[in-house]
């Protein structure tokens, strides 16, 4: 029996013993040159010099780009506003439309005050005027100047 455990011992001691020195062996083989930082380095520079070249080519098919679709645009009178070209013309619109409104307004007022003073006239007159504005009160000015003739 001792035998036979000297044995096991042995055996499992060897089994044990030879990938350890297989690794040891593969351990001392010589190592493949390694790349030296000063190369390494050099490499990295050469590898931003190469990026920056290429930036470079980019921005410039960029530029050459934005030449071309600048030239593609139409060119807009030099009299006219940037702001016309995107909808700025909307707030100056209201404001004229606000504005012939308050001038209708203000002379079919003036139309009723005068017919309201001369004691003459109709209302007819006051429709009229807020219809036509500035032409209707011109109209209504002229028939008023030949009632006065007739007075």
């Amino acid at each position: 029996m001792r035998k036979l455990l000297l044995v096991m011992f042995i055996g499992t001691s060897l089994y044990f013993c030879f990938p350890a020195v297989a690794v040891a062996e593969e351990g001392d083989k010589p190592q493949p040159p390694r790349p030296k930082i000063e190369q390494q380095m050099q490499r990295i520079r050469n590898a931003q010099n190469e990026l920056q070249e290429q930036r470079q080519q980019l921005d410039r098919e960029r530029q050459e780009l934005e030449r071309q679709w600048d030239r593609m645009q139409p060119q807009r009178p030099w009299f006219a506003p940037k702001q016309m070209h995107k909808g700025g013309h909307k707030p100056i619109c209201r404001l004229l439309m606000v504005m012939c409104l308050v001038v209708h307004i203000l002379v079919a007022v003036w139309v009723f005050q005068d017919i309201r003073k001369r004691g003459t006239g109709s209302g007819i007159w006051i429709v009229i005027a807020l219809l036509a504005g500035l032409l209707g009160a011109l109209v209504y000015a002229v028939v008023r100047l030949g009632d006065v003739k007739k007075s």
